[in-house]
């Protein structure tokens, strides 16, 4: 995408949201005007103003206490719109994108809510019969959905790693995991040195690469306690799903279950499912040393409060994907247990395999409905921003609005604004309407035709 930089105006309050946008705030010192303003991390602000100079936030406050003290700064005053900061899909894999096109064209269908284990085998399915190519074009399509829903960062798994190149010019920041899966360590060691010799590049596009072992149903024990280790000497983070299903419960306590019964058959691993560990998946991978704040976990459905306190122990994040969880029919998330223990939650969308949309919008719309009563409209902001942008590095540019931190921040134009003393219930809420209007990465408004 070109960018183009704009003149200096200075816009009305009733003016379209979108018609002096094409900013370069990185050069030119700018104050940025919205009847609401929603930092995150401290109160919203009615009438709210934001001070950028050098590509960075110098203030953050209301229109009339800054109007003065910015004096010869270029004004931008969206009107009637809500300014925030960009969203965080802490867990997805945009490489599936375009998965609903595949299943189609594959002729596979299943019923949403059925067997987690059917679903797998039903992914692994419409993967194996695609050209490679398709997958870099899927990328591309899940990071301009991705942008077009506010979102700034995301924690991105990538199976088909020359995809990466999808990322050479996008402005999203976050992590690029490469993802790994297999029994053999002395294959590993093999598949570990190809991925070294990628992470050799640190970057793809702003993402920074780290590493995904898959699961703990689909890695051995002595496999994944190579990857950890592997990544502390490389000094690069790790994303693992784990706790997601009742059937992962099973097959780790007992090497029983749909997973060893159907799944291990099918991919070709009959009689190599390992002796029952006789514990949680979060106990096992506890002891695989993959409990450390540099492993962002995926899911954490399936625990009790003895696995949420050994997560608080270890300092780990998780994230919560409940649209998934409920398409998959692999329970409910239990929020007050990972509340109780003190253990930050961040939220994705996972892929379009399980999902219907690439929103964290959609995503904490759903959750507040989902997990009604359990989950403030306050939390759950927090975990699709701040916490998310903590749990993949990139807290000291973008999660909140406040001074020194990077310009990025999105714009919302719903049809009619609420109540101030609603603002955070009605950007929760089921079925509401708010156009992202505009969406400033690094300055500049990536949402704008150059």
């Amino acid at each position: 995408m070109r960018k183009t930089a704009a003149s200096i105006t200075t816009a009305t309050r009733n003016a379209p949201a979108r018609a002096n946008c094409k900013w370069r705030s990185d050069i030119v010192s700018t104050l940025f005007l919205a009847r609401y303003l929603l930092p995150i991390t401290a109160p919203p602000i009615e009438d709210g103003a934001l001070l950028v100079d050098g590509g960075r936030i110098l203030e953050v406050g209301t229109r009339q206490s800054m109007t003065a003290t910015a004096s010869g700064a270029a004004v931008i005053d969206f009107g009637d719109a809500i300014l925030l900061p960009p969203l965080v899909n802490a867990h997805t894999h945009l490489e599936l994108t375009h998965f609903p096109r595949w299943r189609a064209e594959a002729g596979e269908t299943i019923a949403p809510g059925g067997d987690f284990v059917d679903w797998i085998l039903h992914v692994i399915r419409v993967k194996r019969g695609l050209p490679l190519d398709r997958f870099e074009s899927s990328v591309a399509a899940g990071i301009a959905a991705s942008l077009a829903a506010g979102t700034g960062a995301v924690g991105d798994i990538l199976s088909y790693f020359p995809a990466r190149t999808a990322y050479r010019h996008s402005p999203l920041k976050g992590r690029l995991y490469l993802e790994t899966l297999g029994l053999d360590p002395a294959q590993g060691r093999q598949l570990l040195s190809r991925i070294g010799t990628l992470l050799d590049e640190k970057r793809a596009g702003q993402l920074r690469l780290g590493i995904a072992p898959h699961s703990s149903y689909s890695i051995s024990a002595e496999y994944l306690a190579q990857i950890i280790d592997f990544a502390r000497r490389r000094k690069v983070a790790t994303t693992l799903h784990l706790a997601e299903a009742p059937a992962e419960v099973s097959f780790i306590r007992d090497s029983s279950g749909p997973l060893a019964d159907k799944l291990y058959p099918y991919v070709g691993w009959q009689g190599m499912a390992p002796p029952p560990a006789r514990r949680s998946p979060v106990a096992w991978a506890e002891q695989c040393g993959a409990l450390v704040p540099s492993c962002l976990l995926a899911h954490g459905v399936q625990i009790d409060a003895d696995d949420a306190a050994r997560l608080a122990r270890a300092g780990s994040t998780v994230v919560c994907c409940p649209r998934s969880n409920a398409r998959l029919g692999v329970g409910r998330l239990p929020v007050e247990l990972y509340r109780a223990a003190g253990v930050p939650l961040a939220l994705g969308t996972d892929s379009l395999a399980s999902n219907e949309t690439l929103s964290v919008w959609d995503e904490i719309a759903f959750a507040r409905q989902w997990l009604s009563g359990k989950i403030a409209p306050a939390e759950l902001l927090t975990m699709a921003t701040i916490h998310g942008a903590r749990a993949l590095g990139v807290a000291a540019d973008q999660g909140e609005l406040k001074a020194g931190l990077g310009c990025n921040f999105q714009v919302l134009k719903p049809a009619e604004l609420p109540a101030f003393a609603e603002l955070e219930e009605f950007l929760c809420a089921p079925g509401r309407t708010a156009e992202v209007a505009s969406l400033f990465l690094d300055a500049w408004d990536v949402l704008q035709k150059s």
